[in-house]
């Protein structure tokens, strides 16, 4: 099996996108799909759905 190596460059990239993800842009989701769904009904919110569909890939 081949290994896959990565630059220390290709790593601080990674890391710092993940950092972003974790640290920003999913706090921003959670808080979005908190306040969709104090709208009432899950299934039938518009917001939800928009939501699911850029978070979950």
């Amino acid at each position: 099996m081949k290994a896959h190596l990565i630059t220390r460059q290709g790593w601080q990239t990674l890391d710092k996108e993940l950092k972003y993800l974790w640290k920003e842009y999913r706090p921003q989701i959670t808080l979005k799909v908190q306040e969709a769904a104090a709208q009432g009904d899950r299934s039938e919110n518009a917001d939800i759905h928009t939501i699911k569909g850029f978070y979950v890939k």
